[in-house]
Order: C-alpha cells, then structure tokens, then sequence
C-alpha cells in the first residue's frame, strides 16, 4: 500500500548517495514549501540546530535533498525529526535545507566514499555517552571511544573531520 507519488527506483542525490526507502511524511506549507519529517518514537536525544550532527543525524538532511530530486519544482525547505511519544516530550528538530547542509553532505559522500575505497571502516564515537545508545556496541563492545582516541591516525583525518561538523553552528 505504497503513496501514489512513490517511487520504485532509489533516488540519487547530487553527492552520489543512492537513497531507497520511506519519508515517513511529506509536509506541504502555505505557499508549497515542502518538508521531510521522520517521526521518532525514542527520547529526543539531538541538540538544536544539529545539522548532520557529524554525521551522526542524516535523515533530515538527506530526505529534504530526496525531496528536491523527486519534486523539482517545488521549494524543499529541510527536513526535521519529530519525536511523537510522552518519550520524546513531543519535540521536534529541524534542518533548513541550505548551503551549509549541502555542504555537509557533499563531504560527508566524499568521506565515505574514500573509506569504501581503501574496504577502511572505522568507527569514531564523538564520546563516551555515544556507545550507550549505539545500535552496534554489541559488535565494537564497551570501550570503543578510548581505543580510538589512542589511535587517531592521519587514516582517520576524513572522520575527525566529520565530526568537527557537528560543532558547527
């Protein structure tokens, strides 16, 4: 039971990234602004303005650039998480979808793509508190933030600097 707007094929953005799967809601404001939400049903555990959050926080981002592939006509403003539940206190965070984000994105592929290259895919928890939540501490087990920090390379330059995004304002 698919939308009729749907779409069979991944949509490729701009950066290269093949993007396939669901926005959970495509939002149309006055005007016929258009914005991606992705409701989350956790805690709302991201900061205001987070952009990419070094690359930590993508779906608002790459569901608005999805967006602009599959309407171009229309203005995509962003994209935003909402967390729906009491759990999330019913917040909602938002990305414009602006130059910076590109940006973001553009290196975010760039990275990736030269980890890919060289089969290198390190992890780099941004601290301690990352691994809590992480869905694969199973596989990179408890103290995988200290490891890292004693092996910060010049082979992980392209993450560090990732992660320097999500300092960003």
């Amino acid at each position: 039971e698919r939308d009729a707007a749907s779409q069979p094929l991944p949509v490729v953005l701009d950066s290269g990234i093949q993007l396939r799967g669901s926005i959970d809601l495509v939002e149309e404001k006055a005007g016929g602004q258009l914005r991606a939400t992705d409701h989350k049903t956790g805690r709302a555990l991201t900061v205001r303005n987070l952009r990419i959050k070094g690359g930590e926080t993508l779906q608002p981002a790459l569901y608005a650039l999805a967006l602009e592939k599959l309407f171009p006509h229309a203005e995509v403003v962003g994209g935003r998480l909402h967390y729906c539940t009491t759990r999330g206190a019913f917040r909602a965070r938002s990305v414009a979808l602006d130059d910076a984000v590109r940006a973001d994105i553009d290196e975010l592929a760039q990275t990736m793509d030269t980890f890919i290259e060289q089969a290198f895919l390190p992890a780099l928890p941004a601290s301690e508190k990352s691994c809590e939540w992480c869905d694969f501490r199973l596989v990179c087990g408890p103290d995988e933030f200290e490891r890292t920090q004693a092996r910060k390379s010049a082979k992980l330059q392209g993450l560090v600097r990732l992660g320097a995004i999500r300092r960003k304002p």
